[in-house]
């Protein structure tokens, strides 16, 4: 990899801890840049609903990996990955941190434990596996997957087209399973320290940002954004399903009153962070600063700053 640098500092945490405020501050007296982890905020245009920073101050950080990929298509962990190594050989060529800032577990797990490239698709065999599965069914499939790699079968989910395709694809091309291939060739994308803190929010006081979020989000003109990508057909895949879209796109259907989408979204929003929740708890390395009703702006910052000081405990092997 690089020359070891200075640590790479990482602040992540659930929807709605108030990650953005807090990050950009921490950022701003760290001497910091920021790169967005975020799968949303990734994406142009989609900037009320996924609650996009208003980097409008003057001494703000500058942001990267916020608002640059085209919503119509799919930005996958490797293209993040890429661009995130391009954004820190930038900031570092003009002498700032770095601070990745997101909830994203998916590009989390990708910085702190490896990603696995895998080899590049082949199409004619993917055709041929999708033609496969429109005969005889995916259930077909992922048996085929079982006998060739139960370890893969065990994790992708059954009704999974395209990580089914993609396992058996990687045995076909390289006569290799794709679980032998991602124990071997996973590797971190930065070869340093990485400190990294979380946000967490009281429980009480979580379910109540949600609602004050999803309440700002509407009142910030949600429903207009998501009518004009729509119109513009530039809502599909992965942004057409993030939460904030989803719902408001039924509402502009006739299928949901405002009200309900409002519900909605605080319910799908909830859900998230349960699931998040689960995926921190695999990360034991995340130091966790704890927010509760009482805790004001400027406290929260000044924990944030000491817990990136503090060395980091050795990266556990995972």
């Amino acid at each position: 990899g690089e020359s070891p640098g200075r640590p790479l500092l990482v602040l992540t945490g659930c929807t709605a801890v108030g990650k953005k405020e807090v990050g950009l501050e921490v950022a701003r007296r760290l001497g910091a840049e920021v790169v967005g982890m975020d799968s949303i905020k990734v994406y142009r245009g989609l900037s009320i609903g996924a609650a996009a920073a208003d980097a409008a101050a003057v001494d703000a950080p500058r942001l990267h990996l916020v608002g640059v990929a085209d919503p119509s298509l799919p930005f996958s962990v490797g293209r993040w990955v890429d661009a995130a190594r391009d954004a820190v050989a930038k900031i570092e060529r003009r002498g700032a941190g770095v601070l990745f800032l997101g909830g994203t577990p998916l590009y989390l797990r990708a910085l702190l434990r490896g990603f696995f490239q895998g080899p590049p698709a082949q199409p004619e065999v993917r055709d041929r596996l999708e033609a496969e599965a429109a005969a005889s069914g995916v259930d077909a499939l992922h048996e085929r997957l079982r006998s060739i790699d139960p370890a893969a079968a065990e994790r992708i989910f059954p009704g999974d087209l395209k990580r089914i395709t993609r396992a058996l694809e990687v045995h076909e091309v390289t006569g290799r399973t794709i679980t032998e291939l991602q124990r071997e060739g996973t590797e971190r994308p930065f070869d340093r320290e990485l400190r990294t803190v979380g946000l967490r929010v009281v429980p009480e006081l979580h379910r109540r940002r949600i609602e004050e979020r999803v309440d700002r989000m509407i009142e910030r003109g949600l429903v207009d954004e998501v009518r004009g990508l729509l119109a513009r057909g530039a809502l599909a895949g992965e942004a057409a399903n993030a939460i904030g879209y989803r719902e408001t796109a039924a509402h502009l259907r006739g299928e949901l009153s405002l009200e309900a989408t409002r519900e909605a979204i605080v319910v799908d929003t909830r859900q998230l962070v349960r699931k998040q929740n689960k995926w921190f708890r695999r990360f034991p390395e995340i130091a966790w600063v704890d927010r509760t009703a009482e805790s004001t702006h400027d406290a929260l910052v000044r924990r944030v700053v000491e817990a990136f000081e503090r060395p980091a405990s050795p990266h556990p092997d995972a």
